[in-house]
């Protein structure tokens, strides 16, 4: 009976290995759209999110609620928010690869932005965050955007640069009032077992949990949409005609937490909890 736990239990570290593994080497897809269809939702991320779609069936869950004519779920290993220099590459660049999808004739109604885990691996300076943040908050334009923290813990350096990272995120959101932030660093916090081996993609339950969440992102986002879209009324009386637009709701927020385990400093920050 001993022997045949110890079995079950190396089985499944095995696999977690493998599963992890699997992720970290050549992931990347992007789900097929229809150009030109609208309302559009683009979900882009890194393996994570790579993992989430092809593991918990992400994009299907998400365009089951009936929603949007499109659901978008662009993942891809690697990937990075941006460059602080001039880059070639597209698929690691979130930028470049969002305007190669607008080439394509997908255009975003709304995006939910799950990057940032590679950059902090990559750079350390708050510069280059504010940086490389802003340069996809710009090349996104003014749409509903929410954004998920990041929550990287293979090494105690880059765990303390995703507090900064978030940070950094939670400061830009006063610039960009059309970016919400959504709390993923606390849901692993409350549940390291969600992460894999290697401390920075997840398990099959850990993805199952992403999943859920960006289906409940995508209702709350599409929400914002259409206040957004809906809210523009246009009034003509003789030779005057009045268009009113509602500006895109701020963020709703609350407070980001910080791990005492790391070096990172202690920054007083708010988010907005994903349910």
């Amino acid at each position: 009976m001993f022997q045949n736990i110890n079995r079950k239990s190396l089985i499944a570290k095995l696999l977690s290995v493998a599963f992890a593994f699997a992720i970290s080497i050549g992931a990347g897809s992007s789900t097929p759209f229809t150009p030109d269809a609208s309302p559009s939702l683009l979900i882009i991320g890194d393996s994570i999110t790579w993992g989430t779609d092809y593991f918990a069936k992400a994009q299907k869950l998400v365009a089951g609620d009936g929603q949007w004519a499109n659901v978008v779920v662009d993942g891809q290993y690697s990937r990075r928010v941006a460059f602080p220099t001039p880059n070639t590459s597209i698929r690691m660049s979130g930028v470049k690869s969002y305007l190669k999808l607008k080439a394509a004739g997908l255009n975003p109604d709304a995006v939910i932005v799950a990057l940032g885990s590679n950059d902090v691996a990559m750079e350390s300076k708050i510069k280059v965050y504010e940086k490389i943040i802003r340069d996809l908050m710009d090349t996104i334009g003014n749409v509903p955007v929410t954004w998920l923290t990041i929550n990287r813990r293979d090494t105690k350096r880059i765990h303390a640069r995703s507090v900064i990272f978030n940070s950094v995120l939670v400061k830009l959101t006063a610039e960009y009032p059309n970016l919400v932030l959504s709390d993923w660093y606390s849901v692993i916090n409350s549940n390291l077992k969600l992460m894999a081996w290697d401390k920075v993609h997840l398990t099959p339950t850990g993805y199952a949990v992403r999943a859920k969440s960006y289906q409940s992102l995508a209702r709350d986002i599409y929400e914002r949409y259409w206040i957004a879209t809906t809210a523009t009324t246009t009034t003509t009386d003789v030779d005057t005609t009045t268009t009113t637009v509602a500006p895109i709701g701020p963020a709703v927020t609350t407070t980001l937490p910080t791990d005492t385990s790391t070096t990172a400093p202690t920054t007083s920050t708010t988010v907005k909890t994903t349910p």
